[in-house]
């Protein structure tokens, strides 16, 4: 679809961000993905097993995933942050960082095995250009009502407010309400503190909703600071709650969750601004990433021991990742292609398993104690490992469904609900809109690592529209 019909289909009446993401290259996307994914392909060693070997055909195939997304910024910096684009380059970040930087080994791994995970990648964002480019679905109408009014500047204090204790009820019921014991349970390991919980989880699983309110006191501290300014006392407070809701889902270890907090917070504070992006707002963006990536580093080198560890003794290890040596993601490309080398031959795709498995996940188990604890197949299982848990990307969830066609159509799937997001923008002018859209496109990002991701993800989006039809109602009747 040319930028021409974007233009169409965004209006005059849209809003600024509305406007700031239209240019889109679908044809030149898809024509890069497939020349990229062959020449990858094509560029694999004959012997592929030593760390480093698949150095250049991660690269190629990066560099094949960047043009369309790049040529789009290159006309509109804020046009990067598009639904669809961020999702063709998370799997930059998801499967192919650790493999330009040699992290880890082959191991085990044929060459055709490794073949079938590239031109995995290169199907699946094949397919979310082809979701992306029809008229989006319609917006649910519970979202289009929390953001059919913007509200007063005020409000969204009140918002960060109520998003930050609820956010920290879960913590607090956990210590029953003692502050004093809270924050010293801060710096204790992942597994150390009572809100900790194992995989079946009891009645305390409805606390862990709670956090999704506390995935938008980033967001919203941005919002009051974009409405009165960044050293007014009501940002600087809302400012001091979100980094100490930060610290606290930081203790779990999780460090995706990190990444989708400042993601989101991130991603409004460009979209939201009135003017274009300015070499300077570039530069503040790249900085703010980088910081994020070295906490998310030490996060996962001390998640184990914990923060009174990591102050106390700097020099410690953990997970044999010794610091420094590279920026970790997962092992994602690896088991990706473990599951290629089990499914079909020895193991049957799980067909519609996962999709389920992952539909019902946020459901406590205390109401359904028979709920699936898996999708039919579990990879450390398989690979004879406990008391671990392996990620193998959506795509590779996608793969053990059915194969290179559940690949497919999941790439297609995203790309509609890429769509989806980005007919956000459309609906208002409010800033309500912008974090909705935050949100989203967080959640797709953050998907592409597992489909569990995308579902819990959401979940934030529900939080906020809660926060705001009640803080809106409220307002109406005052």
């Amino acid at each position: 679809m040319s930028t021409l019909v974007d233009r169409q289909h965004f209006g005059t009446t849209t809003s600024a961000a509305a406007q700031g993401i239209v240019p889109r290259y679908p044809a030149i996307g898809i024509a890069a993905a497939i020349i990229a994914t062959f020449a990858a392909v094509n560029l694999i060693p004959e012997h592929p097993e030593p760390e480093g070997a698949l150095f250049w055909p991660a690269l190629v195939l990066s560099l094949g995933l960047l043009v369309a997304p790049v040529f789009a910024a290159l006309r509109q910096p804020k046009a990067l942050l598009r639904a669809e684009h961020l999702l063709v380059l998370a799997p930059i970040y998801w499967l192919l960082l650790d493999l330009l930087q040699g992290a880890y080994s082959m191991a085990g791994i044929s060459q055709t095995e490794i073949e079938s995970a590239f031109i995995s990648i290169g199907i699946f964002v094949c397919c979310i250009w082809l979701g992306s480019i029809s008229r989006p679905w319609r917006v649910p109408a519970f979202i289009r009502n929390s953001v059919a009014k913007d509200l007063p500047s005020s409000v969204y204090f009140y918002l960060a407010i109520a998003s930050f204790l609820l956010g920290m009820s879960k913590f607090a019921a956990a210590t029953d309400f003692n502050v004093f014991e809270m924050f010293r349970y801060l710096g204790s390991g992942r597994w150390e503190a009572p809100w900790a919980r194992g995989q079946l989880g009891g009645w305390d699983a409805f606390l862990d909703h709670l956090q999704y309110f506390g995935y938008l006191t980033a967001v919203l501290t941005v919002v009051v600071a974009r409405r009165m300014g960044w050293r007014n006392w009501r940002t600087l407070v809302s400012a001091l709650m979100s980094v100490v809701m930060a610290m606290f889902l930081a203790q779990s270890g999780s460090r995706r969750v990190i990444g989708v907090v400042v993601g989101m917070a991130l991603v409004f504070w460009i979209l939201g601004r009135d003017s274009g992006v300015k070499l300077k707002h570039a530069l503040m963006a790249t900085v703010t990433l980088v910081a994020l990536l070295i906490a998310m580093q030490i996060m996962l080198q001390y998640r184990n021991a914990g923060l009174t560890v990591a102050l106390s003794e700097p020099a410690i290890e953990d997970d044999g990742l010794p610091p420094g040596e590279y920026v970790h993601v997962d092992d994602n490309f690896y088991r990706l292609c473990q599951v290629i080398q089990l499914i079909p031959s020895t193991h049957p795709y799980v067909y519609h398993g996962y999709l389920l498995y992952a539909v019902v996940r946020p459901i406590p188990r205390v109401l359904w104690p028979n709920k699936p604890v898996d999708a039919g197949f579990d990879l450390t299982r398989a690979m004879g490992e406990q008391e671990v848990s392996y990620s193998c990307s959506v795509i590779g969830e996608l793969y053990m469904s059915l194969g290179l066609l559940g690949v497919a159509l999941g790439g297609w799937l995203y790309g509609r609900l890429a769509a989806l997001a980005n007919g956000v923008l459309t609906q208002s002018t409010g800033l309500g809109v912008v974090v909705i859209y935050s949100i989203g496109v967080m959640a797709l990002f953050s998907g592409t690592r597992s489909l569990v991701e995308l579902v819990l993800v959401s979940y934030v989006i529900v939080a906020w529209v809660m926060l705001s039809r009640l803080f809106g109602a409220y307002r109406s009747t005052a």
